[in-house]
């Protein structure tokens, strides 16, 4: 009997045990932080090492000065920004007084907009240390990154109210240089470079003018860009900057956009020859598309016989805004029978664009208002004569439709004289500066200017 007694006490004392260390602890207060605060955490945690790292750490692990250390630390909480949330909801959920949120909202409006929070956004929630050891105190601070960049904060004064303050990582300007083949397409090889999200998207802007992304690639092409950025003391990119160059060799075709700011401080894209990038009509009025249908004869899909399509026919989404192809004049904007809701845009040189098929008309787009080239002025849609959503483009010469594809459109800016000669020693020095850099690697500005000219 005395021997299943003692049986018992040890199983119930290892159970007991095992039971307490598997109950979850929570510590007093945080400790760590880190920097990275635009990466995607739970919705409402306690930031432990950075967010990184979480060591499993008792009571029984720390002495009672190291206890009563972290009894005295604010507590800081990491609160994410919900879809459509407001800046006073979220401090009402992380435990702040309607009153003292207001008031520390209205210090942090001098610094930064609260209506520029972003879902998945997150803020630092600081109360102060808790007067008894236990729980935590008043609150204190709150404070939010803006950018990678500059992080702005309200903290509580010792009046009671709430002062905004900011403060800045530091960055240097550094230029990065990347180049690779294209083995599927150049958004996706450019990121297996490592080439940033938004490089790739303004570089493809760029070099829009001359390209059509969906017939001109070729597996085995290759690619080209270099770029300014700004880099914290780890060497880690934390924004982007202009591109100075963008070039593709497309089946020993080459392209080069060079960066150049002119005499009168003006900025463009330029070719080697220094003629402007930019042309009057862009090849492509929608993003991502698909040509479904070329200009020319052809059996018509719902009319079942023969009939010159006098346009091209792009497949893509529903919704997809239509950008102007050019500067220009609204001549008609409405339904226009089988063409559905349709916009048509007078431009210089005697050409003209029309878009028909659209969902609607973007607002603000009427007969006699002017464009810009790239502005929205419609959406994709289905209506008139059509047999799915797509974007009917048109280009006309005159009154007569021609072939967008084989057109030849005016180019922009071509620089002559001292402006040509000026441009053609900016593309050497950028010509140097690429050569200098490695590919996938980045270089300090101070640094380039020290290695200067290369001797021959």
């Amino acid at each position: 009997m005395k021997r299943s007694l003692k049986a018992l006490a040890v199983v119930i004392l290892v159970g007991g045990a095992a039971l307490f260390a598997a109950r979850p602890f929570v510590p007093f207060t945080p400790f760590g932080g880190g920097d990275d605060r635009l990466s995607g955490p739970p919705p409402l945690y306690m930031d432990l090492e950075g967010e990184a790292k979480v060591t499993a750490i008792t009571l029984a692990d720390l002495s009672d000065s190291e206890i009563e250390d972290r009894a005295r630390r604010p507590v800081e909480t990491i609160v994410q920004v919900r879809s459509g949330e407001k800046l006073t909801e979220l401090l009402g959920r992380a435990g702040v007084a309607s009153a003292e949120a207001t008031q520390a909202i209205d210090a942090l409006i001098t610094l930064f907009d609260p209506r520029q929070l972003k879902a998945g956004q997150k803020v630092t929630v600081t109360h102060a240390p808790a007067p008894h050891g236990f729980g935590r105190g008043e609150f204190s601070k709150v404070s939010l990154a803006t950018d990678p960049i500059r992080d702005v904060f309200a903290r509580r004064t010792d009046k009671g109210g709430f002062k905004a303050d900011q403060t800045t990582r530091p960055v240097s300007k550094q230029v990065a240089h990347y180049s690779g083949s294209i083995k599927s397409s150049l958004y996706e090889s450019a990121m297996a470079a490592g080439v940033p999200v938004q490089v790739i998207i303004n570089m493809i802007k760029a070099l829009s003018y001359d390209v059509d992304f969906q017939r001109d690639i070729q597996q085995g092409d290759s690619f080209e860009v270099m770029f300014e950025g700004w880099y914290d003391t780890k060497g880690k990119l934390v924004r982007p900057g202009d591109i100075l160059f963008a070039g593709l060799d497309l089946s020993g075709s080459e392209i080069q956009l060079y960066r150049y700011e002119d005499s009168l401080g003006a900025t463009d894209y330029f070719n080697a020859k220094g003629e402007s990038v930019k042309k009057a009509l862009l090849k492509t009025p929608v993003d991502g598309a698909k040509i479904t249908s070329g200009f020319g004869m052809r059996n018509h899909p719902i009319l079942g016989y023969s009939k010159m399509h006098k346009g091209i026919d792009f497949g893509v989404p529903p919704g997809t805004p239509i950008q102007a192809a050019g500067d220009g004049s609204v001549e008609m904007a409405g339904p226009n029978g089988a063409y559905g809701n349709y916009v048509r845009l007078r431009h210089g040189n005697g050409f003209a664009t029309a878009y028909a098929h659209m969902s609607r008309i973007a607002q603000g787009v009427h007969t006699g208002r002017r464009v810009m080239q790239g502005q929205i002025i419609g959406f994709v849609g289905s209506t008139g004569r059509s047999t799915g959503p797509h974007l009917h483009y048109e280009v006309l010469q005159g009154n007569n439709q021609v072939n967008p594809m084989s057109i030849k459109v005016p180019t922009g800016v071509k620089l002559a004289g001292k402006d040509l000669d000026r441009f053609q020693g900016h593309k050497r020095q950028t010509d140097l500066m690429m050569a200098q850099i490695p590919s996938a690697t980045h270089m300090a500005v101070s640094a380039l200017a020290k290695m200067g000219p290369k001797k021959n």
